[in-house]
């Protein structure tokens, strides 16, 4: 069960203490706090100011989100930085963009019937938000009618629509998507990160239903002996209670986020 994390620090010391140490964070409530629709979304200035301290302290800072590379790198704004987008189908590293090898094929078919759902029954819902995010294609639902049952009618409409069949239909906070169909998620590349920079140490900090993967990841290898790891969720009322089970620490919201990397990095 997590614990508070802040009832906790003794348990993260050995990682305060440890220039060796990764950190690893999503985006969207986590870093910045939930806006009502993703271009309202902002990194303050002062949690940008925190991360080129962990960046300058620790061997690395690295950015996982569900946005697109390009749009996280954007609203981060932090130069040297490692970030992953579109749930670790595509990086940004020294400036160079790579996308995962097995999504390009289904670009076209995401584009196409992503432009299908925003003309065509759907667009009678109030509220939605149709977001192209290149590999992935999201439908907000946070500003519709909740009598209208928003979830459901998306969610119907894309089990129902033979074009999505073959695609991946995954789910976030207020939120329905259409993914490539390929084994990637935020765990299978926080694994992939760690082989590849050899991390023995890592915290690492989401919110959402997508982190779940990574929680468990990280849970897996420090059982396995392989890595010492903590993970953080940040509360809200958005999230299934089966996710707090994943995590070692929760946290109340994106001000103690703040207040623990400041805690981090002196």
């Amino acid at each position: 069960m997590s614990r508070y994390l802040f009832n906790n620090l003794e348990y993260l010391k050995i990682f305060k203490n440890d220039l060796k140490t990764a950190i690893v964070t999503d985006v969207d409530g986590t870093i910045s706090e939930i806006a009502p629709s993703p271009e309202k979304a902002v990194v303050t200035n002062t949690m940008q100011n925190e991360l080129v301290k962990l960046k300058e302290k620790f061997s690395m800072v690295a950015v996982i989100s569900g946005r697109s590379v390009l749009n996280a790198r954007e609203m981060v704004g932090v130069e040297g930085l490692l970030y992953v987008g579109n749930h670790g189908m595509e990086f940004l590293k020294d400036g160079k963009l790579s996308m995962h090898p097995q999504v390009e094929k289904y670009l076209p078919q995401i584009k196409k019937t992503g432009q299908k759902l925003k003309n065509g029954e759907l667009s009678c819902l109030n509220g939605l938000i149709f977001e192209d995010k290149g590999i992935c294609y999201s439908i907000h639902y946070r500003l519709s009618n909740p009598s209208e049952n928003p979830r459901e009618q998306i969610l119907n409409t894309l089990h129902d629509d033979p074009e999505c069949k073959g695609l991946k239909i995954a789910e976030g906070r207020q939120l329905v998507e259409l993914r490539p169909p390929v084994s990637c998620d935020k765990g299978t590349i926080l694994n992939n990160i760690i082989e590849e920079y050899g991390l023995e140490k890592i915290i690492y900090l989401g919110d959402d239903i997508t982190d779940v993967d990574a929680f468990n990841n990280l849970n897996k290898m420090e059982s396995e002996g392989k890595i010492k790891g903590a993970s953080i969720l940040v509360l809200s009322t958005e999230i299934p209670s089966y996710v707090k089970r994943n995590s070692n620490f929760i946290v109340n919201g994106v001000d103690e986020v703040l207040k623990f990397f400041q805690w981090l990095s002196n």
